[in-house]
């Protein structure tokens, strides 16, 4: 397996000492595994090999998705479906069947032999709301990667149990944060002001480390609320050559451009609403509402898109949910890599141009373990499900 990590060489602009770059300069070299994020403030970056001196501003992060790790059918009534879809899975690189609390425990592993400094759990990571489970996953934290601060945001199936009766979709979500799940947010290194709102630390937090700060909103529920969209906007608009950069855990992707996507697997989708839900009935629940998205949710994707490099501070997003890596072509033959600011703004570019590489691996069975794509802005990533092995390495580093 390769390092995953690409370097480049650090070239000072030949410009008047007056001169200041409006603002950072964010390039990114990623493939199925790893991203190599590279922010300047006052440099112009080339494809070219790093200088090792500065190694030492480098921030690792693993993100892990989609786990789904189920240890026993808890309810039956209300755990069964999802439950026995879960126990066993096969490994996406070694087609080899696996138990999804096996390849969780082998990726805390790999974060603690690899030395990330945070890992971030980007939802699903159990199957449904059980003490036991997230008694469970905390001892897995604990035990095999122990010091490694994480920081966690719930999924739809952490919170969800089938056939309750109740009145909306996300009826019993955040009384499910605040009870069966609030274990996950106190071990959390994730902190949010009381001052911010009542649910500040379960739908919303904000950690830094290295110069980079990290912020997690929870829009299991495809949907961002009022409270949520006024912690974003205060952090997002901390001026990016003071704070540096900032990194996004979600656990659904948003609506961009170039994510063609079902409702059922976006937040934000312009159809989503009662009208597009075809999985009430499988999943034991009500209808998503018929008034669709809430303004707030619409509010909060101009946002990001507002304050995403090179405009901004956001640098990367990190979603899951659809149990797919966006980095490499899809079966469809459509890359679904999504860059976050408006296509044809300066300094913003997308280039896959290496797909071919991933293809051809792709082709017999590997998934490629490589940076084949490169893009200077700020990019949405999908990460492939823990569940099937798959995981992100993301270095940001300082320059």
């Amino acid at each position: 397996m390769q390092s995953g990590f690409l370097f480049f060489i650090l070239i000072l602009p030949a410009v008047p000492s007056r001169s200041v770059r409006s603002s950072p300069q964010v390039v990114h070299h990623f493939g199925a595994k790893h991203a190599h994020i590279a922010w300047a403030k006052d440099q112009h970056l080339s494809d070219q090999s790093l200088s090792t001196e500065l190694e030492d501003q480098e921030f690792k992060v693993m993100h892990i998705t989609d786990a789904h790790v189920s240890l026993t059918d808890e309810d039956p009534p209300h755990t069964h479906r999802m439950y026995s879809a879960m126990l066993q899975v096969s490994d996406r690189t070694t087609h080899q069947p696996m138990h999804p609390k096996d390849q969780l425990i082998r990726l805390f592993k790999k974060a603690k032999a690899e030395n990330v400094d945070l890992i971030a759990l980007g939802g699903d990571i159990i199957n449904f709301p059980a003490k036991s489970h997230v008694d469970w996953l905390l001892m897995q934290l604990k035990e095999h990667a122990p010091g490694v601060p994480f920081v966690y945001t719930a999924g739809n199936h952490d919170w969800h149990l089938e056939n309750v009766n109740e009145t909306t979709y996300d009826a019993s979500r955040k009384s499910l944060l605040q009870s069966t799940l609030r274990p996950l947010f106190a071990a959390s290194a994730a902190v949010a002001e009381r001052d911010d709102g009542p649910f500040a630390g379960l739908t919303y937090g904000h950690l830094r480390q290295k110069g980079i700060d990290v912020i997690f909103l929870d829009n299991s529920n495809y949907q961002i609320d009022d409270e949520q969209l006024a912690f974003a906007k205060k952090h997002f608009s901390r001026n990016e050559m003071e704070h540096g950069p900032l990194l996004l855990l979600l656990h659904m992707p948003l609506a961009f451009a170039g994510v063609h996507l079902e409702p059922k697997e976006v937040c934000g989708h312009q159809d989503w609403g009662a009208s597009t839900d075809t999985l009430s009935k499988t999943e034991g629940r009500p209808r998503w509402p018929e008034a669709g998205n809430l303004p707030s949710t619409m509010a909060f994707i101009e946002l990001v898109k507002t304050h995403t490099a090179p405009a901004g501070r956001v640098v990367a997003l990190m979603t899951g949910h659809v149990h797919q890596d966006f980095t490499n072509t899809l079966p469809t033959g459509t890359p679904q890599t999504s860059l976050a600011c408006a296509a044809g703004t300066k300094g913003c570019t997308l280039d896959h141009s290496w797909d071919a590489k991933a293809v051809t691996l792709l082709s017999k069975g590997v998934v490629p373990d490589l940076h084949p794509s490169r893009a200077i802005g700020a990019l949405q990533y999908s990460t492939l499900d823990a569940a099937e092995g798959g995981y992100r390495m993301l270095t940001v580093c300082l320059r």
